[in-house]
């Protein structure tokens, strides 16, 4: 456990670990106030026991005098008032203490959960497609808010409490040694022997509530975003149960982790009442009775065991809930180390580069190969692509084609061969530029739940937005007619993922993306193939406005899309077999004029 806490604080920035070092200040006079607060009911306890000590004992006999009362009953009085006033002011500070380090615990978290979205956004396009996204969102989410709630926020507390236990264990050595170490030494085995117990099965919960979180997150992905399949294939109740069985499952890892941190204050408050009853009766024999020696040395421990023994629990309980919640942090350990690394190259001064297309796009020798593939998704690439022509790319399902287009758009990095753009070649200083040229339409629009304009300007703002962009681009891909027939116009809600629109309307909006940027080049990853033959034609009217004034790529399946291509690429196994106008490869190509056939 102490190796998880040394890896979390290794993971801090600077100003978190300064901040938690003046919190520690505090912690550390939230404890002596709260020793001065027990120290001062002794002398206290020793005066309502016997009020004639004010004349024998020397010590009171003086603060009697400066005090300038004649009546020793309103001595007692005003001696109360202070105790009460030295009470509260340890109340006070502690709370402000609690309540400062419970801030710093919860900010933490959300700084955790904050670091691990801004990793996962900013990977690459290979790491989300080989990866979860029901894994991500858990990791930001739930494994995030378990180490703030079941790592950071105990481990302060626990550390506050056991500032309190050592000073108040050291004042109640000081003040009878034997009384004190034999009592410590009880709670302390108690507390020890539990968690030698527990600790196993804390563990193992904890690697549960891991597994069947992703479970959970995983059933509901697949539930809601599937929901018309789920609906029509009547598979609800499958999927009801399912997380029906992971909910008992994971209460049962929860409770009875809850539990186990919880359930042996009661053992111990057990103890604690036979201590305090031993304590009373050797007192009464060892002082033959005599109240005003025993209830100074009963009311030092009775408030020392009132502020220890909740000290104690709280340790036991942070412990517990850190050594059940360890699995959340072994979980995103390695992600929150690479986003340290992550932010410090992105923290680094990038100059900016300017690129511009003029005369072509050049694939030179491409090559990439997907980890643990034998064959290479794109096998030695070469194509050339004029600037504002229209280019076709076809083949079959597996060809390579997708491969190919995020290798264009730069989501993927070759490992072979260079893109060129008028003969600059794109690496990772001049790629943002070069996607900044970029319009994307994929087969499948993503949809937020947002308006129009939002889904338009996607990412965006709202207060960013710029309307007069919004429209254009509208008119641009032929929406313009669609939108004013709405009644809020371009700030109807769409529905989540656009339901409430056609496809065709869908794949407009996704063209009116691509324009919104003003791009210079139009990527279509068969846009058009999941629609009607009506809604195609539309969406392909739109496409074709551009020819001559944009370059334009689309990818295809039916070779129909791709007949008025100025020029069009035929891949198989990764790589370009033939390349030319439709005529000439109907003409020379069997295989292209076989899937002419069936378009």
């Amino acid at each position: 456990m102490l190796k998880v806490i040394k890896q979390l604080f290794g993971l801090l920035t600077d100003k978190q670990l300064k901040q938690f070092y003046v919190l520690q200040v505090l912690v550390i006079i939230m404890a002596f106030t709260e020793l001065l607060g027990i120290a001062s009911i002794a002398p206290f306890m020793a005066l309502v026991g016997d009020i004639g000590i004010l004349e024998t004992n020397d010590v009171f006999a003086q603060l009697y005098q400066m005090s300038g009362l004649n009546n020793t009953t309103d001595f007692l009085f005003y001696a109360g008032v202070v105790v009460l006033v030295m009470l509260t002011f340890s109340t006070v500070v502690s709370m402000f203490t609690i309540w400062k380090l419970s801030i710093f615990g919860a900010r933490i978290g959300t700084e955790i959960a904050d670091r691990l979205y801004s990793y996962y956004m900013q990977q690459s396009w290979q790491f989300h497609a080989s990866g979860s996204s029901a894994q991500l969102t858990k990791q930001v989410s739930t494994e995030a808010a378990r180490i703030s709630n079941g790592i950071i926020q105990p481990l302060f507390h626990m550390n506050a409490k056991l500032v309190l236990s050592l000073f108040i264990s050291i004042s109640i050595v000081i003040y009878d040694p034997l009384i004190a170490i034999l009592g410590l030494s009880v709670f302390s085995l108690a507390y020890f022997l539990l968690y030698r117990l527990v600790r196993k099965k804390l563990v193992s919960n904890g690697q549960k509530l891991s597994q069947v979180s992703t479970q959970r997150f995983r059933l509901m992905n697949e539930g809601f975003g599937g929901i018309k399949d789920v609906l029509l294939l009547n598979r609800s109740h499958d999927f009801i149960e399912r997380f029906h069985d992971s909910g008992k499952a994971f209460a049962r890892a929860q409770g009875t982790n809850i539990a186990i941190s919880q359930v042996p204050r009661y053992f111990i408050e057990l103890i604690a009442f036979g201590a305090m009853i031993s304590l009373v009766l050797v007192l009464i024999k060892l002082h033959a009775g005599n109240l005003g020696e025993v209830l100074p040395i009963l009311a030092v421990y009775a408030l020392a065991a009132f502020k220890l023994l909740p000290a104690l629990q709280q340790i036991y309980s942070s412990v517990s809930a850190i050594k059940g919640n360890v699995a959340a942090f072994e979980a995103v350990k390695k992600d929150l180390e690479h986003s340290i690394e992550n932010q410090k190259n992105i923290s680094k001064p990038q100059i900016p580069t300017a690129i511009s297309l003029n005369k072509s796009i050049t694939l030179n020798d491409i090559e990439f190969s997907y980890p643990n593939k034998d064959r290479a998704a794109v096998d030695g690439v070469n194509m050339s692509i004029p600037v504002n022509s229209v280019i076709g790319l076809v083949g079959s399902s597996g060809s390579g084609k997708s491969t190919l287009i995020d290798l264009l758009l730069g989501l993927l990095t070759p490992q072979q061969g260079s893109l060129y753009v008028d003969d600059i070649p794109i690496t990772a200083d001049n790629r943002r530029a070069w996607q900044d040229l970029l319009g994307f339409v994929p087969q499948s629009i993503f949809l937020s739940e947002g308006t129009i304009a939002e889904n338009i300007a996607f990412g965006l703002p709202a207060k960013d937005i710029s309307i007069t962009q919004v429209n254009k681009a509208l008119t641009l891909a032929n929406l313009t007619e669609l939108v004013e027939q709405l009644p809020d116009g371009i700030n109807t809600k769409v529905g989540e993922r656009g339901v409430q629109l056609s496809g065709g309307q869908r794949q407009r909006i996704g063209i009116a993306r691509a324009l919104y940027h003003e791009a210079e080049v139009l990527v279509f990853d068969e846009a058009t193939s999941a629609l009607d033959g009506i809604t195609e034609k539309i969406v392909m009217d739109a496409i074709h406005e551009f020819s001559g004034k944009k370059t334009i790529i689309m990818i295809a399946h039916r070779l129909k899309t791709v007949e008025k291509c100025d020029l069009i690429y035929f891949m198989e196994n990764g790589k370009i077999i033939d390349h030319g106008t439709y005529q000439d490869l109907v003409v020379r190509n069997m295989k292209f004029k076989e899937m002419a056939k069936h378009a």
